[in-house]
C-alpha cells in the first residue's frame, strides 16, 4: 500500500511539473513591421510643419514574474520629410554691400531619422486574472536626426511614469494597453539646426554655436505622451500573431520648440517561452 501511495505521489508531482512547464511561460519576444504617419515642427530652423510617412521597424517583449512586469520596446524609422505646398522656409537678410533687405526661401527635403528604446518595470496594483493592471516607471531614450546640407541632432533620456492594462479576452486572445509620461531627464539640443550656404559666408563675422552641452528636462520644458495598444492571438503554445496601434505626442521647449505627432500601425509575430 505504501508503495502504491508513493507511486501515485510521484505521478502527481510529475504531472504538476508538466502542467507548470506548459502554462508558466513568462518570456515573450516579438518583432513587427509597421507604418508611421508623422508630423513635426522643428522651430530651431524654420516655423513650418513637416510630414513623414514611412516604414517602421519594432522589437518588443516582456517578462512577467510574480506581480512584476518587465517590458521593452525598440523602434526605428527613416525617410524623406516634406512640407506642404503653401508653406515656405522664409527669412529676411541684409545685403552687406548695398544695405538692402531681401528674403531667402528654401523648400528642401530632409532625411529624417527617429529611434527610441524603452524599458519599463511595472507592479500589479489592481484588477483580477482577466483584467490585471500595473503601475511603475520606465527609462526611455529618444534620438531625432535630420540631414540635408547640415546635421541636426536631438538626443534625450527620460524617466517616465508608466502604466499597463491587460485584458485576457479568452485563452487565445488578449489586449494590452500601455501609457508613458516623462517626469524628468536630460536632453542635448542645438540652439538652431544649422545654417544654409547663403548664411555661411557670414559665419566668420558672427560665429555659430552648433551644439549645446544639454539641459535637464522636466514638465516645464518637455511634455510627452507615449501610448501603445496590442492585440495578440495565440496560434499555439510557442507562436502568436499580434497587431498594434501606437501614438506619440511630444513637445520640447528649448532652446526653441520642437513638436512631434506620430501615429503608427504594425503587425508581427511573437514567441512565448
Amino acid at each position: 500500500m505504501k508503495k502504491i501511495l508513493f507511486i501515485l505521489a510521484v505521478l502527481l508531482l510529475f504531472n504538476d511539473v508538466q502542467v507548470s512547464a506548459e502554462t508558466d511561460k513568462p518570456f515573450r519576444v516579438g518583432a513587427s513591421l509597421g507604418y508611421s504617419f508623422t508630423g513635426y515642427r522643428e522651430e530651431t530652423y524654420s516655423d513650418v510643419n513637416r510630414y513623414l510617412d514611412t516604414l517602421t521597424y519594432i522589437i518588443d517583449g516582456n517578462i512577467e514574474k510574480g506581480l512584476f512586469l518587465h517590458s521593452f520596446n525598440i523602434g526605428f524609422f527613416m525617410g524623406d520629410s516634406k512640407i506642404s505646398a503653401d508653406e515656405a522656409n522664409i527669412w529676411q537678410d541684409i545685403d552687406h554691400e548695398t544695405g538692402e533687405a531681401f528674403y531667402l526661401v528654401n523648400h528642401q527635403r530632409y532625411l529624417a531619422i527617429r529611434g527610441h528604446f524603452e524599458y519599463a518595470l511595472d507592479y500589479r496594483l489592481w484588477g483580477n486574472d482577466t483584467f490585471p493592471g500595473y503601475l511603475g516607471g520606465a527609462f526611455r531614450a529618444d534620438a531625432f536626426l535630420q540631414f540635408s546640407n547640415y546635421p541636426s541632432i536631438t538626443a534625450l533620456v527620460s524617466f517616465n511614469i508608466h502604466a499597463t492594462q491587460k485584458w485576457f479576452i479568452n485563452s487565445d486572445n488578449s489586449l494590452t494597453f500601455s501609457l508613458g509620461i516623462p517626469v524628468f531627464g536630460y536632453a542635448i539640443r542645438p540652439p538652431y539646426a544649422g545654417a544654409d550656404a547663403a548664411l555661411m559666408k557670414y559665419a566668420e563675422e558672427e560665429p555659430m554655436k552648433i551644439l549645446t552641452m544639454g539641459e535637464v528636462i522636466s514638465f516645464h520644458n518637455y511634455l510627452a505622451f507615449f501610448g501603445d495598444i496590442k492585440y495578440q492571438h495565440e496560434v499555439n503554445s510557442l507562436v502568436s500573431l499580434y497587431s498594434g496601434l501606437g501614438f506619440e505626442l511630444s513637445r520640447i521647449n528649448f532652446p526653441r520648440p520642437r513638436t512631434d505627432a506620430i501615429f503608427r500601425i504594425s503587425s508581427g509575430i511573437a514567441f512565448t517561452f
